[in-house]
């Protein structure tokens, strides 16, 4: 089977959205939407596993894809004579060969302690950046820790909140993904 490469990517692409991932990143600038969806991914995972602060997943850096393939062929004729009939023989052989290869970095910790493993993620982005000494480093690092914090806030509030009877319904769960801007 044949594939080409934007097909793999919005394949990847397709399945993380049917999977409802559901952002942890630059909860400092989020939208309604995105909040009322990240406090029912969290609701969700709380009920599965029944506690408030329940050990998830998240996708913690790149998701990369390799596709590889190859084709070889050979063969082998011979041609021999015995003394009372001639014999004919042929050998041959062909080997196909595909792959593809999904990688998936996913880091499960306590909800409590996703906002530490978000911006652990993200500073692994931004090295290079928060190895110069200059504004644009101070500004990036402070908008880190305001993330942060934000993401803190939101989550220590849903899981002082929690209670059994928010379990009403059964609710799917989704991962829970970092994004770059």
């Amino acid at each position: 089977m044949q594939t080409t490469i934007p097909a793999a990517m919005a394949s990847i692409q397709s399945s993380l959205a049917q999977a409802g991932a559901v952002s942890v990143s630059h909860a400092g600038n989020w939208t309604a939407e995105q909040d009322a969806r990240f406090t029912h991914a969290v609701r969700a995972v709380q009920c599965s596993q029944h506690t408030s602060d329940p050990v998830v997943g998240t996708i913690a850096g790149d998701v990369t894809l390799q596709l590889s393939g190859q084709f070889t062929q050979g063969g082998q004729f011979s041609v021999s004579a015995a003394t009372t009939v001639p014999t004919f023989g042929v050998q041959a052989d062909a080997s196909r060969m595909r792959g593809q290869t999904v990688s998936l970095p996913v880091a499960y910790a306590p909800l409590s302690s996703l906002p530490d493993v978000e911006m652990s993620r993200q500073i692994s982005y931004e090295t290079e950046m928060l190895a110069q000494n200059d504004g644009t480093r101070h500004a990036e690092a402070a908008r880190l820790i305001a993330d942060r914090e934000e993401l803190r806030g939101r989550l220590q509030t849903l899981i002082d909140a929690w209670a059994t009877s928010d379990c009403s319904k059964r609710m799917p769960v989704a991962p829970f993904a970092g994004s770059q801007r």
